[in-house]
């Protein structure tokens, strides 16, 4: 019971510090005079992957590959299927042309690139690996004048305090650490794989961020924002976060290729559910369809597990 209260308090941490980091970096660089778009495509947009990030990184250096995998795909899975839906049972989720001609295929073009330098790879990512996923994410970026969606982000940057700065980095670190100690230790205790626990206690701590800055921009009747968001986290945890982490400790795919092909289905499911909606629309039809293949998803890894 201590390790499960101390994993909770632990992602609450990391999700609430990287808020505070994100403003006050935000404000360093508003200090600098750079502009809103740059500060939104990097800050803003990475800073709410940032969780899944350090928990890679931690999971890497404590080589439990199966963390890494499970919170990278579990974090994906969760941003597409459970947040998505969840939310579209709520507001009828308006989403732009743009996203179904661009940024979706991204993401399925991400997906693709990857199983191919799986495969090549014998489904073993190494340090080279790394390189050449780095490189597949910079050329996706590139490639789309269209992959902004955080430049309407418009957020009343805090006022810079150095201190609060290195504070909230700090904490973010800590955090990071104690919390995949301490999952380790609740696997063990409870007898149950360190999978298990990434996919649906890592995972979903980790995609708090993704889950509010959607929800808030679906309030403020920016949903083009919201799936922007959603999008660029999936993105960057596929390509960049396992990048990092093969740089650490080789990162092995053989016991994820079913999760893999699940995350790769889920992305096709809503790109079709991006057509079919109404007016590229995501409504409780859709947004139900979304939350069972999460479902299937959730009971898929039970039965695998017990």
């Amino acid at each position: 019971m201590i390790s499960f209260l101390l994993v909770i308090f632990c992602l609450f941490s990391l999700v609430k510090s990287v808020d505070v980091f994100v403003g006050q970096a935000s404000s360093l660089a508003k200090k600098f005079k750079v502009n809103d778009f740059i500060i939104g495509l990097t800050i803003v947009a990475f800073g709410t992957s940032l969780p899944e990030l350090i928990s890679a990184i931690f999971s890497s250096l404590s080589a439990r590959n199966q963390l890494v995998m499970s919170s990278v795909i579990g974090s994906n899975i969760t941003n597409l299927c459970l947040i998505l839906g969840l939310i579209a049972l709520f507001k009828n989720y308006r989403i732009r042309k743009r996203d179904v001609n661009i940024n979706i295929p991204l993401n399925l073009t991400a997906l693709m690139a990857f199983w191919a330098l799986s495969s090549f790879m014998n489904y073993t990512l190494n340090w080279a690996a790394g390189i050449s996923l780095l490189l597949i994410f910079s050329v996706l970026v590139l490639l789309s004048k269209e992959y902004n969606h955080f430049k309407s982000v418009t957020r009343d940057y805090d006022e810079f305090h150095l201190l609060h700065l290195i504070l909230s980095l700090v904490v973010l670190i800590v955090s990071g650490k104690i919390c995949i100690d301490q999952i380790i230790i609740l696997a063990s205790q409870l007898e149950i794989s360190e999978t298990i626990l990434g996919y649906f206690l890592l995972s979903l701590g980790t995609s708090l961020p993704e889950l509010v800055t959607t929800w808030v921009a679906v309030k403020r009747n920016d949903g083009e924002l919201g799936m922007g968001n959603l999008l660029g986290s999936n993105l960057f945890n596929l390509l960049f976060v396992l990048a990092i982490s093969t740089f650490i400790s080789p990162v092995k795919v053989t016991n994820f290729t079913y999760d893999l092909l699940f995350l790769t289905l889920a992305t096709f499911a809503v790109y079709a559910f991006a057509i079919i909606g109404k007016k590229y629309s995501f409504s409780r039809k859709e947004g139900a369809g979304l939350l069972v293949i999460y479902l299937l998803f959730v009971l898929f890894q039970l039965v695998r597990a017990f």
